[in-house]
């Protein structure tokens, strides 16, 4: 299905890019990800493209999350195509309290772009915010609610709201994991990759089944056909 090489887009803000305040670089959680399904894919090659621009936003204008995804899959190259996409924004746009209604639409516009390109899209649900004080958990909550309850074809999600809380933390735990309350710290950009590349790893399984299983009910429609002609040609015979 996918000539045993994956190519897959990260795509978002800082908190695809991998920011970190108190670290000295980027630490994108592309590279767990890579990682584990390497390890689910040893025979595989896999390449992939971050595209975190921090401080952006899915509402085009004043962010330029669509333009940004258009203007990767103009400049694509045909021979190495995206073949999955993980997006992840919203929390730019709550800050500056943007209706959740014009995010969410926002949102489905840029999902739209790789989907009409035959790339499979793995949604991330808007993680928590406690340092963006404007941030609303209710108008958060609506957008990932939706999100999650999206019907598409080749549309996934992931919650990672609930898989990387804050507030229900033990505060040791969320030490390690988060940065200052916005972004992750490097285990727990670690950990959100790990998660990602785990759910990658569900979808592309499934996929890859349900590609063979086309196959065999291809071939065995192709065999009856060529039963039938057979047949056909005994009883011209008599």
């Amino acid at each position: 299905m996918f000539g045993k090489s994956l190519h897959i887009l990260c795509f978002g803000d800082s908190l695809s890019a991998g920011f970190t305040l108190t670290g000295p670089e980027l630490h994108p959680y592309e590279v767990a990800m890579k990682s584990t399904l390497q390890k689910a894919f040893p025979t595989y090659e896999i390449t992939t493209d971050v595209q975190g621009v921090a401080g952006d936003q899915v509402v085009t204008p004043p962010g330029g999350f669509l333009t940004r995804m258009d203007m990767l899959y103009e400049r694509l190259d045909q021979s190495n195509p995206y073949t999955h996409a993980v997006i992840l924004g919203g929390t730019n746009d709550l800050a500056v309290e943007h209706p959740v209604t014009l995010i969410w639409k926002a949102l489905k516009d840029v999902y739209q772009i790789p989907l009409s390109h035959n790339t499979t899209v793995l949604a991330l649900t808007i993680p928590e915010c406690p340092a963006c004080f404007n941030v609303k958990p209710q108008k958060r909550d609506r957008i990932n609610e939706a999100m999650l309850a999206r019907q598409a074809h080749d549309f996934y999600t992931l919650d990672l709201c609930s898989l990387i809380p804050f507030q229900s933390l033990p505060e040791k735990r969320r030490n390690e994991l988060w940065d200052d309350g916005v972004h992750f710290t490097h285990e727990g950009y670690d950990l959100m990759g790990n998660l990602i590349g785990e759910r990658l790893v569900e979808i592309i399984t499934a996929q890859l089944n349900e590609s063979a299983t086309g196959e065999e009910d291809e071939g065995e429609e192709e065999e009856e056909e060529e039963g039938e002609a057979v047949l056909e040609e005994v009883r011209e015979l008599r």
